[in-house]
């Protein structure tokens, strides 16, 4: 839901597929999405579930604004519709966007329709034991052409270990944290070939890209130190935001490069937001 508003806030019009509960809490979401935040959706791509209720879910922070923990009530997502390869095809689908809140069964199902649509995969884990669990299934990896974890969900996903050492906070460079790059390294590895790519944050040290440039079997990694942010008001959406921004500044016809650094710039309007997962003003953006 935060990349799909995202991509809407930028002007992008995203196709949003959900599910909701019959309740009023899931017709004010769809109505919000559409007339706030240019998100489409149609009958088709939004399920109403009787007996069930809308998702809710409950972040909690530290004093410091990062999240700790949450609250979840995601029973109805398990009944998120799966777009079929016809439907991709006709609306001409150039990027699909999965998280990992739908059963597993449903994700890899999605995320192989979109590879036999000609759609370029995109997965944001949205947690550590969901991308641990999605992760073992090799069918659903080699979908993938752009993944999106934050470095605890990248060491679950590999089931690699970080060996207990991380760069200091701020550290400007990451040269020498070799468990991060063979992590990434051993998720290109399985990911769709071609040009896959891992865009890991890294909270205060930034943004890590990974990628195996074409049919080659070496590796590139750049590292994208964090800006200032002048106030930390809530993590909670930012790499949401940082998703959606790099898509969307790939649809524009932006490099991987030049989307992180958009990504991380729309990232920063989300930090400095308390009120909203999302900040309203990345629509003012431009990349």
């Amino acid at each position: 839901r935060n990349v799909a508003e995202v991509l809407g806030r930028l002007g992008s019009k995203p196709l949003f597929y959900t599910a909701i509960g019959n309740d009023d809490g899931g017709r004010g979401l769809v109505d919000r999405l559409g007339n706030e935040c240019g998100v489409v959706t149609t009958t088709q791509s939004v399920h109403i579930a009787e007996g069930s209720n809308t998702a809710q879910y409950l972040a909690l922070l530290d004093h410091r604004s990062d999240l700790v923990g949450g609250v979840a009530d995601m029973e109805v997502l398990a009944k998120i519709p799966v777009p079929s390869v016809e439907e991709l095809e006709v609306l001409g689908v150039g990027f699909l966007v999965l998280d990992s809140n739908a059963p597993v069964d449903a994700v890899t199902e999605a995320a192989q329709n979109g590879v036999e649509a000609g759609s370029l995969v995109c997965f944001e884990p949205t947690s550590v034991p969901k991308a641990r669990l999605l992760c073992s299934s090799s069918e659903f990896v080699e979908c993938l052409s752009y993944v999106f974890p934050n470095e605890d969900e990248l060491f679950a996903m590999t089931e690699l270990d970080d060996d207990g050492v991380k760069p200091k906070e701020g550290d400007a460079s990451l040269d020498e944290y070799k468990p991060l790059r063979d992590a990434a390294s051993k998720l290109l590895s399985r990911m769709k070939p071609g040009n896959p790519h891992v865009v890991v944050t890294l909270g205060s040290r930034g943004v890590m890209l990974a990628c195996k440039k074409d049919s080659s079997s070496s590796l590139e990694f750049t590292h994208f130190p964090a800006d200032a942010v002048v106030s930390v008001r809530s993590s909670n959406g930012a790499g949401d935001t940082l998703c959606g921004a790099f898509v969307h500044a790939l649809l524009q016809g932006a490099s991987e490069e030049e989307s992180v650094q958009f990504g991380m710039k729309a990232a920063i309007s989300s930090l400095e937001c308390a009120e909203h997962a999302i900040s309203p003003d990345i629509s003012s953006l431009i990349i």
